[in-house]
Order: structure tokens, then C-alpha cells, then sequence
């Protein structure tokens, strides 16, 4: 059996278990976050679900796309620089400082889609049950644990089946990228049927839209700049518009 190859046609690097366990801590702490969040409301009415059972789905997605992720990431020549600088006791403050200015940016535009959309849409969810999310859940499920899945585990993972079956390294990519982000758009599907029982096509059409594009910049991110940035990038998103709505923006 032919030897895997990158992205550039080197031998991937050996993958590092450490890297692995530092990941499954982040997400699974990410997930602990839910517990502010009161997941069961969301529930039917006549349904009633434990929160700590509502928890267990996204426990199993995190261990089983991060274990994914670090087996895919270093074939299809993605990776999370900063923390395996840090790992390997290298220098960790560059990919850091390089990572910075396109997450803020891409993380300003973001937020500025959550605003619109959240404009946009606050009439559809008059009748809709509150389910407020915690600040805390928000900045690290939203910023950790959705980009070990969407861009760690399931871009990596479609870049690499892309490469497989004979896709450019440029074309691979933005194949990988728009089926995770499109993956990432449609997941949300769920809370929004909880919510409203049957929601307009326009409502459908806008919760796609507005989570597909910002996961388009996060996959980016992760390419040019390693998953940090993502994860930076998706976090600033919550935080500006958790700041919106302090401002009453929203």
C-alpha cells in the first residue's frame, strides 16, 4: 500500500498523541459548558429530557470528529500550529501573531452577519421558546467545540477523501470547505424544528445563509492560518454579537 502523502506531496508528520489529548480536553471542557445552558428547553412541550442526557450527543461528536481530525489533518496539510508549538516547546507566538489579524477580520464580518440575521429574523421567533444560551457556552462550544467538528474533524476528513479521489489541492480544498460548512449550516436545522414546529422556507433559507458563510471564512482560516485561528475567528463572532445585543443592535 502506497504511503500517505500531504497536500505537497511529503510524508505527513507523525501524529502527536499529546496534541490528540490537549484537543479532547478542550473540547470535551467546551461541552461541560452546556450545563449553563438550558438545553431542555428547547424540547417539545410533553417532552422532558434530563440536561445531562441533552449533553451526551455532542460528547460523542467531539471525541469521535476529534480522533477524525487528528488522524486527517496532517494528510491533507492542516493543522493547529499554536498548540503544537506549545507542545513541542517551539515557537508558538508567531503562527499566534499571524493568526490574529485575519481571525479578527473574518470574525467582524461574522458578527456582522449574526446582527443582520438576527435583525432579520427576531419576528419569525416571537412565538418560539426562549432558550437563552450562556455568554460562556456561546464563546466556547460555539468558538472550540464547533470547530473541532466542522473544520478539525469534518473538512480534514472530506479533504482528504477530496485528495483520494484524484481532486487538486486548490479544488480539494474549497470542495472540503463548502461540504463542511454546508454540514456546519444544515446541523442547525434541528434547534430551529425545535423551535418552531414548521418553519417559512425563507427562515430555512436564512439559517443556512447565515451560518454557511461565516463556516466558508472559518474553513479558510484553518487552512491559511491553522485551527487556532478559526477557533479565534468563531469565538469573536459570539463576542460581537453578544456585544450587539448589549447595544440592543439586536
Amino acid at each position: 500500500m502506497p504511503e500517505a502523502k500531504t497536500i505537497s506531496g511529503a510524508t505527513p508528520a507523525p501524529r502527536d498523541r499529546r496534541l490528540l489529548a490537549l484537543l479532547l480536553t478542550l473540547g470535551l471542557a467546551s461541552v461541560a459548558t452546556l450545563a449553563f445552558t438550558p438545553l431542555e428547553q428547547a424540547l417539545p412541550r410533553g417532552i422532558s429530557v434530563p440536561r445531562f442526557m441533552l449533553m451526551i450527543q455532542p460528547t460523542v461528536l467531539i471525541i469521535g470528529f476529534v480522533v477524525l481530525g487528528w488522524w486527517a489533518a496532517p494528510r491533507a496539510g492542516l493543522g493547529a500550529p499554536v498548540l503544537s508549538a506549545l507542545l513541542n516547546r517551539a515557537d508558538w507566538q508567531t503562527p499566534l501573531r499571524r493568526a490574529i489579524g485575519p481571525a479578527a477580520f473574518v470574525a467582524g464580518v461574522s458578527a456582522a452577519i449574526l446582527v443582520i440575521y438576527g435583525r432579520a429574523t427576531a419576528a419569525a421567533f416571537t412565538d418560539a421558546p426562549d432558550l437563552p444560551v450562556a455568554a460562556i457556552t456561546r464563546l466556547t462550544y460555539g468558538g472550540i467545540g464547533e470547530e473541532l467538528i466542522a473544520r478539525w474533524g469534518v473538512l480534514s476528513g472530506l479533504m482528504v477523501l477530496a485528495l483520494r479521489l484524484g481532486a487538486k489541492p486548490g479544488s480539494g480544498f474549497w470542495l472540503a470547505n463548502l461540504g463542511a460548512a454546508a454540514l456546519f449550516a444544515a446541523g442547525h436545522f434541528g434547534l430551529l424544528f425545535m423551535l418552531l414546529i414548521n418553519p417559512p422556507a425563507w427562515l430555512i433559507a436564512a439559517v443556512f445563509a447565515g451560518n454557511l458563510i461565516p463556516a466558508l471564512g472559518f474553513g479558510w482560516l484553518y487552512r491559511q492560518r491553522g485551527l487556532e485561528a478559526a477557533m479565534l475567528a468563531h469565538g469573536g463572532a459570539h463576542l460581537g454579537g453578544l456585544l450587539a445585543a448589549g447595544l440592543g443592535w439586536v
